[in-house]
């Protein structure tokens, strides 16, 4: 009878999952979506969106507007690419455009590059109960706290400052956004998905752009002008981690360590604990807003060593399959 009690529990378990993923509310392309944040992880996220075939407009500051035509297509002409990009503040923006995109918009993406967190005013302005919004993906970090500490925040000053290393206010202002997040969805009737990133390392294409350059990577991902920005070094890593680092590892929760005792030995061009490549994580986002399993549940993302990056088929099979 204990077996049998098991075994019942386990289909029910399994029902009540199949139920949630079937009932889950996805969008489709041709959809709007609107993309906010800045950054090379929220512009990537916004081109591999109008890639995968939504209408998408990428509300970010000034700046970023600039730099983003270039980063998505080379020479900044966008073609047939449905993608816009609108600024957040400055001269050119306009409160009317960004209510408007606000309120149409059927899926949301929410990430920021750095280590900033969206607070509850600007989480207000997006996830409305009188919107048109159906999903929410916004990215977030791994707050578990392993493998953080003394070793991870000495490589975040020495050696990358875009190495996580999971400061207390940092945490602090994650969980509190994450809580939002959640709480305003419910009140809206949105379904949400949290992806969680560690190191933000990589995003480009994989080669530089120069002539007889035929280094693999992922050609959907940011163009060469990407390696043209922040400090230059003689060899610039993140071109070579964008040729070696491309397989990824889903998982459902925050389970997974930061870089520890070896963050020093990690924090550049090698793969190592804690690593999250832009790219993954920009296209976890997008495809969070049409993968049924990835309904009001939280996910962290795990660069390792590959030539390949996944395709739509392998991105739906890794949400499946996350545990």
């Amino acid at each position: 009878l204990h077996r049998w009690g098991c075994a019942a529990r386990r289909c029910s378990s399994t029902m009540i999952a199949v139920l949630i993923a079937h009932s889950a509310t996805v969008i489709s392309p041709g959809s709007k979506v609107l993309v906010v944040g800045s950054g090379p992880v929220c512009l990537c996220a916004a081109k591999l969106a109008a890639v995968r075939g939504f209408s998408t407009t990428c509300l970010v500051p000034p700046g970023d507007c600039e730099l983003g035509p270039g980063l998505v297509s080379e020479g900044g002409d966008l073609g047939s690419l449905p993608l816009t990009f609108m600024p957040v503040a400055g001269p050119e923006a306009s409160e009317e455009a960004i209510e408007a995109a606000a309120a149409s918009a059927e899926g949301l993406i929410l990430a920021i590059d750095n280590e900033g967190a969206f607070g509850k005013p600007v989480l207000e302005t997006f996830l409305q109960p009188s919107s048109a919004l159906k999903r929410v993906a916004v990215m977030s970090r791994y707050l578990n706290g392993e493998g953080m500490g003394f070793f991870a925040s000495a490589a975040k000053t020495a050696a990358n400052k875009d190495v996580w290393a999971a400061n207390a206010q940092a945490v602090a202002s994650y969980k509190a956004m994450e809580a939002e997040v959640a709480r305003m969805s419910g009140a809206a009737g949105v379904e949400w998905t949290v992806i969680r990133a560690g190191t933000l390392k990589g995003g480009g294409s994989g080669c530089s752009g120069e002539e007889g350059d035929e280094r693999s990577g992922e050609p959907s991902l940011l163009t060469p002008a990407f390696y043209e920005l922040g400090q230059q070094d003689i060899v610039n890593w993140r071109l070579l981690y964008d040729c070696s680092a491309l397989k990824v590892k889903l998982v459902r929760g925050d389970t997974l360590p930061g870089p520890g005792f070896t963050a020093a030995l990690t924090a550049t061009d090698k793969v190592g604990a804690g690593d999250s490549h832009r790219g993954a994580v920009a296209a976890a986002l997008v495809e969070a807003l049409r993968s049924p399993d990835a309904a009001n549940r939280d996910y962290s993302v795990a660069a390792e060593e590959g030539r390949e990056f996944p395709g739509e088929k392998e991105w739906s099979h890794l949400f499946e399959a996350a545990h």
